[in-house]
């Protein structure tokens, strides 16, 4: 049966969430339709390039449309998958006197938010339009599925977490991975990976760390991640006086190993649909310093894996760092019980099998 995935721009952990999924659909035929860019990661998969626009740029879009919309009919497929909410905008009207098709939607992020009256009820209104043209809508979190079954019906509406395999992190020793990265067997290290934007909230984590820092000078951040905010963020780690203690690495394709060599790993976000990196940490057997986040709750159990902190607020991530990073026998026990939550409830087979199901129950 064959299947098109429609992918907006991405990076990261929708990326991340596609390229785990096309590795567990080999009894479908996946075609996928997605910026040029992107190209290099779609593997055996047929692969159409389609310029999508960041934003709501309608010029643009409209072109997308109509490109979309030729490049379907020619599939013929049964069931269409979109992947973000932009490529589900430009899905839905592509689909406009179509054959016979089921729509499937992953929402990988909250929903946006606008600060205005008029632009929320206008925003809620095309939203759910949009939403009831849908067979079925997948949510990474249960956080994100509230937001949009009061948009849809609820039984269109499915919460399927996203998952990693366990399996491909602690493989490195800390020693290996401290000499790999240039950090010392004595230094405490705090890690983070993150899309430098400012919804990740990296500036509170600086913020933070100069705080520790003042009582454990030992103390190193590692950043891993790029994106628009690097530069501001360099400059201001410079100005917090951490030129020495901050690492900004970029984007790496070695999570595993570098996450390895950390003591703590810290996500200081303003909002979340749900994220892999968490997941990638606690498989890390790494206690994690979150945002109190509803996303982020699903994850990571306070007290036993971790903590939660007021997001924005450095003196809570301040306090609950340097509450790990002084008790190693503490923060040892909560990376095992991560390691095991992966292990039971966030496997990444769990989430192939379900959307597996999903679409052989619409091929039936």
């Amino acid at each position: 049966m064959k299947v098109v995935w429609v992918v907006r721009p991405a990076e990261g952990g929708l990326l991340q969430h596609v390229q785990q999924l096309s590795e567990g659909m080999s009894e479908f035929e996946i075609v996928v339709v997605a910026p040029p860019e992107l190209e290099c990661w779609g593997g055996k998969h047929r692969f159409i390039p389609l310029k999508i626009a960041d934003g709501l740029r309608p010029g643009e879009d409209l072109s997308a449309v109509f490109r979309l919309r030729r490049i379907l009919r020619t599939e013929k497929a049964p069931i269409i998958h979109a992947h973000g909410l932009k490529a589900a905008i430009l899905t839905a009207p592509a689909l406009s006197h179509l054959g016979p098709h089921r729509f499937i939607f992953t929402a990988h992020n909250s929903l946006p938010e606008f600060p205005h009256r008029p632009q929320r009820w206008w925003a809620r209104k095309l939203q759910r339009r949009l939403f009831r043209r849908m067979d079925m809508i997948i949510s990474v979190s249960n956080a994100v599925r509230q937001q949009i079954v009061n948009l849809a019906p609820e039984a269109r509406v499915m919460t399927i977490h996203n998952g990693i395999s366990a399996a491909a992190y602690g493989q490195v020793s800390p020693e290996d991975a401290r000499r790999e990265a240039g950090l010392s067997a004595g230094d405490r290290v705090v890690g983070t990976v993150a899309r430098l934007i400012p919804s990740k909230g990296i500036k509170t984590l600086l913020e933070a760390v100069s705080l520790v820092a003042k009582i454990l000078p030992d103390l190193k951040l590692v950043i891993v991640g790029d994106g628009p905010e690097r530069e501001r963020l360099e400059r201001y780690a410079q100005g917090l006086g951490l030129r020495e203690q901050v690492r900004f690495l970029g984007q790496r394709e070695d999570v595993p190993s570098l996450m390895a060599g950390w003591d703590c790993f810290a996500l200081p976000s303003l909002s979340e649909g749900f994220n892999l990196s968490v997941l990638e940490a606690m498989a890390s057997r790494l206690p994690v310093v979150v945002s109190d986040l509803p996303a982020l709750r699903e994850a990571v159990v306070a007290e036993k894996g971790g903590f939660l902190a007021s997001p924005g607020s450095a003196p809570d991530f301040a306090a609950a760092l340097l509450y790990i990073l002084k008790a190693p026998e503490k923060a040892k026990a909560m990376g095992e019980f991560n390691r095991e939550r992966v292990n039971a409830v966030f496997d990444v087979s769990k989430m192939i099998r379900s959307v597996h199901s999903l679409y052989k129950g619409y091929g039936e």
